[in-house]
C-alpha cells in the first residue's frame, strides 16, 4: 500500500521552476544563461574547419535545454564563464554563435514554409474532395466506390484539422525559440 502513497506522491509534486528562473536566472527582464568553459575546444566543435567553425554538440545541447525552460517572454543572455580570451577571440565566438543561431532559425523558417505548403495543399485538397464527393453521390449510387471518395476526403481533412488546432501551434513556438536563440547576446565572464 505504500507504493501507492508514494506513486501519487510523486504524481502531484509541483514544480517551482518559475521562482527558481526567477532567483537564479532572470535578472532585470532579461534571462542570463550561465555557461562555463574551460577553453575554445568546449565551444567550438573539434569536428569544424577553420573558416567554418560550428558550435559543439554538447553545447549547443546546454544552451537549448535553458532556453526551452526560460518563458519565451524573456530575452536572453549567453554568459561564458572562463578564462580570459582575447578581444578578437571573444567577437569570433560571438560570430560563431550568431551564425548557428541565424542557421537555425533560418532552418526553422524553411520548415515553417514547407509546412504552410502542405497545410495550403491539404486545404484544396478537402475543398476538392468534398466538392468531388458530392457530385459523385448525385452520380454513383454503390456503396462501395463511394467510399473511396468518402477516404479520401477524410485524409485531407484530417491532415488539415491536425495542422490548424495542433500542429501550428508547434511550429510557432518552433519560430519563436529559434529568434530567440538568433537574438541571444554573448557576454564573457573571466573567471
Amino acid at each position: 500500500m505504500r507504493y501507492f502513497n508514494k506513486r501519487d506522491e510523486f504524481y502531484y509534486k509541483k514544480s517551482h521552476l518559475e521562482s527558481t528562473l526567477q532567483q537564479n536566472i532572470i535578472r532585470d527582464g532579461v534571462a542570463y544563461i550561465p555557461c562555463k568553459v574551460d577553453g575554445i575546444n568546449d565551444i567550438v566543435s573539434k569536428f569544424s574547419k577553420e573558416g567554418d567553425e560550428s558550435l559543439d554538440g554538447e553545447f549547443v545541447d546546454y544552451l537549448l535545454n535553458y532556453v526551452d525552460s526560460i518563458p519565451d517572454e524573456y530575452p536572453v543572455v549567453l554568459e561564458i564563464y572562463g578564462p580570459k580570451f582575447p578581444e578578437e577571440t571573444k567577437q569570433w565566438i560571438s560570430k560563431i554563435i550568431m551564425v548557428e543561431g541565424d542557421y537555425l532559425l533560418g532552418k526553422t523558417e524553411a520548415k515553417n514554409r514547407h509546412h504552410k505548403r502542405v497545410f495550403w495543399w491539404m486545404l484544396v485538397g478537402t475543398i476538392g474532395s468534398g466538392v468531388l464527393l458530392g457530385c459523385i453521390k448525385k452520380i454513383i449510387t454503390d456503396d462501395v466506390p463511394l467510399e473511396f471518395f468518402y477516404v479520401l476526403f477524410w485524409l485531407f481533412a484530417d491532415a488539415f484539422v491536425r495542422y490548424l488546432f495542433i500542429e501550428n501551434t508547434n511550429y510557432k513556438n518552433d519560430k519563436i525559440r529559434a529568434g530567440r536563440i538568433a537574438s541571444m547576446k554573448v557576454e564573457f565572464v573571466e573567471n
